[in-house]
C-alpha cells in the first residue's frame, strides 16, 4: 500500500510505504487466502521471541507478505531459515524501498552497491516483478542495473558472483537490497 499525497500541480504522487522483509508463499494465484494465514501464522511463530508485534504491510498481489520489522531482517531470514514452514517459499531482507520507476531503482541500487560492494567484487542481478503497470519485464530491470554497475562502479558480472542485487517490484513499490549469495532464503 501506498501513501497518496497531491503536490503542486494537482499531480498525485504515491509516496511508498517502508517494508524490510518480503515473504512469498507457495501455492496458486488467486487461490483461496489459506496460504497467507497460514504463512502469516508461521512467521509469527518464528519470529515471536524476537520482535513484538508483527507489522504486515499490505502488498495487493496474492501470496506476497510485506513485513516492517524493527529486528535486522537478515537475523529474520535465519531464524525463518531454522523455523518449520509448509508455505513459506522465499523470504527476502530488504535495505529500501523506492516507487516502481527504473530511474529511482537504478540509483538506489547503485548508492547501496557503492557502500558494500569492493572494487573487483562481482554481481549478479535478481529480479522479480508483480505488476507490469511501471516495468514491463524483468529483463528490463535486470539489463539496466547491470549495465550501471558495470558502466559506473566498473563492477562484474558473474554466475557465481559475491553479490546478489535483489530488486522486489510489488506493484507501486520496489524493495531493493545488495545481499551476500545465501541472504535469500529460497525453499523448495
Amino acid at each position: 500500500m501506498c501513501i497518496d499525497i497531491i503536490y503542486n500541480g494537482g499531480d498525485l504522487l504515491k509516496v511508498p510505504d517502508d517494508f524490510n522483509l518480503l515473504v512469498t508463499l507457495s501455492g496458486q494465484k488467486g487461490a483461496s487466502a489459506g496460504e497467507e494465514i497460514v504463512g502469516l501464522e508461521e512467521i509469527e511463530m518464528a519470529l515471536s521471541q524476537y520482535e513484538g508485534e508483527l507489522r504486515v504491510k499490505d502488498s495487493d498481489f496474492p501470496n506476497v507478505l510485506k513485513f516492517d520489522l524493527d529486528m535486522n531482517p537478515l537475523e529474520a531470514v535465519n531464524i525463518i531459515r531454522n523455523s518449520p514452514t509448509t508455505v513459506v517459499s522465499k523470504v527476502v531482507p530488504v535495505e529500501a524501498v523506492v516507487r516502481t520507476r527504473l530511474d529511482s531503482i537504478v540509483e538506489k541500487i547503485l548508492a547501496l552497491a557503492s557502500e558494500k560492494v569492493k572494487p573487483g567484487e562481482t554481481f549478479q542481478v535478481i529480479c522479480d516483478l508483480r505488476g507490469r503497470r511501471y516495468i514491463k519485464s524483468p529483463e528490463e530491470v535486470t539489463e539496466r542495473v547491470s549495465e550501471a554497475l558495470a558502466d559506473r562502479l566498473a563492477l562484474k558480472e558473474s554466475d557465481s558472483p559475491d553479490w546478489i542485487i535483489q530488486v522486489e517490484v510489488v506493484g507501486d513499490e520496489t524493495g531493493v537490497s545488495v545481499l551476500r549469495p545465501g541472504d535469500v532464503l529460497k525453499k523448495p
